[in-house]
């Protein structure tokens, strides 16, 4: 279908996992699915405004959403009364851990709503049926298998990753759906006694289509293409390509990518390398290091700041007289492992995550912090910037930064970077833009002598005195 008002929707909460996704999935619909006037980013009421401004910048719609029932498992269905101002010919309400790799407009029906079969049988067909007679269904639909190997379930029983919904029949399920919801969390025990509570949203789903007769068309793997689990993917289609991968968010490395189960298919091979690179062309540091912090706090900041990094650099800030400067500045903070022992008399750290600053303010509450290099941070006789500048997403970004620490030190910077290009360099999804670090602090003009001082796994670090 060559659809000019198609729309895409997701929910985000103030996690930093989910903006973390969010802001990856939006990136992918935009890439290939038309503008992002056609990206609706749907925000619970605590999401920050500095949350939603990232996605207003990308040229999205921001909504704010009400949570719906019990505010956990139901929200998704809030989408469509908050898209009833919005014109449109299709909405296609998404998770937020997917991502797109190609086009999804053609996979989708101006007449029917569509979704794919559940991955296994959730919940089973014989609570299913329970439900059915509770709510006095007439009949029940079809028995149809599941999408991974081996398991069945009732027609319209989909995975709730993603549902399309032409506008013809969107009001109708929406009604519907709040309705069932509602009765669902008032009659939970049949879907307690298995397991299965948080399945509310898609089984009221699957109980409005069924008792308003609206009509339903079983979409292909194609579509919403799990990778989280082994199997056959029974409804994939060969002959198309793997347009929406499903991963949930436990597949995220610490390096943001996503790690799959094995694949048996190697059009899903190829869809999740597709989309690890569109991870790496969309990195942005605040959303990434937000979510790296909250989901892998062991790992913090990396290599740089753990094991035997840590003694080595507190030693060699020591000697450089860390603890007797009148005051500090450390440009990138995060979580404090390297500094947090050492005894310094006046501490500014700066960073651009919030969830690291909250872990920095945890272990030094007495610490001073601020969120982002603004013009308003003071100068400091020792400026500390280590494993900052090699993150940078582009050239602009990288000078402007040394231009900032070149600004803020009265003494000394003590600063960490790459002084050659390298295979392992090339080859790192987090690194975008660098040349030689003692060219580029020697071009601010800043500095009497740029003395290389000392070397940690692949950065060299430099002590530039004004």
């Amino acid at each position: 279908m060559a659809a000019d008002r198609t729309i895409f929707s997701f929910i985000i909460d103030n996690d930093p996992a989910y903006v973390y996704e969010g802001w990856h999935l939006a990136h992918s619909l935009i890439e290939h699915c038309g503008g992002p006037s056609s990206v609706v980013v749907q925000c619970t009421p605590e999401v920050a405004q500095d949350r939603r401004a990232i996605f207003r910048d990308l040229g999205c719609r921001v909504l704010e959403i009400a949570r719906f029932g019990d505010g956990r498992h139901c929200n998704k269905l809030n989408q469509l009364e908050n898209l009833k101002g919005i014109e449109y010919d299709v909405t296609v309400l998404l998770d937020t851990d997917m991502i797109v790799v190609s086009d999804l407009r053609p996979f989708l029906s101006k007449t029917a709503i569509t979704g794919k079969a559940v991955d296994y049988p959730n919940p089973p067909l014989a609570t299913l049926g329970e439900i059915a007679a509770a709510t006095n269904l007439p009949r029940l639909p079809v028995i149809v298998p599941t999408d991974a190997l081996g398991g069945e379930t009732y027609l319209a029983n989909c995975n709730g990753g993603f549902y399309s919904v032409p506008r013809a029949n969107a009001e109708k399920l929406s009604i519907a759906w709040r309705y069932w919801a509602l009765w669902l969390l008032d009659h939970i025990e049949p879907l307690r006694r298995v397991g299965k509570q948080q399945h509310v949203d898609q089984v009221s789903f699957w109980l409005a289509v069924q008792h308003m007769g609206l009509p339903f068309e079983p979409a292909p793997s194609n579509v919403n293409y799990y990778v989280h689990i082994e199997g056959g993917h029974r409804f994939f289609d060969p002959a198309r390509p793997v347009a929406l991968i499903h991963y949930h968010t436990a597949l995220l490395d610490v390096l943001g990518r996503i790690s799959p189960k094995p694949d048996s298919i190697p059009a899903g091979v190829d869809a999740v390398t597709r989309a690890n690179a569109q991870i790496s062309k969309g990195f942005n540091n605040e959303v990434f290091w937000d979510m790296r912090y909250r989901r892998f706090p062991e790992r913090g900041s990396g290599v740089g700041s753990r094991g035997g990094n840590v003694a080595y650099k507190r030693e060699l800030l020591k000697q450089q007289g860390i603890e007797t400067a009148s005051s500090v500045l450390d440009v990138g903070c995060g979580d404090l492992e390297v500094v947090k022992a050492l005894n310094i008399k006046r501490y500014i750290g700066i960073d651009q995550s919030e969830e690291c600053l909250r872990l920095a303010r945890q272990a030094r509450p007495d610490w001073e912090f601020h969120h982002g290099a603004t013009t308003e941070i003071p100068v400091a006789q020792i400026v500390l910037c280590f494993e900052v500048l090699i993150h940078q997403e582009t050239e602009a970004n990288y000078h402007k930064l040394i231009g900032f620490l070149a600004d803020k030190t009265l003494g000394s910077l003590l600063v960490s970077g790459f002084s050659a290009d390298t295979d392992a360099i090339r080859h790192n999804g987090m690194v975008f833009f660098h040349e030689s670090l003692a060219s580029s602090l020697r071009r601010t003009g800043r500095f009497r002598n740029i003395q290389f001082i000392g070397k940690h796994t692949s950065v060299d670090i430099y002590r530039c005195d004004v």
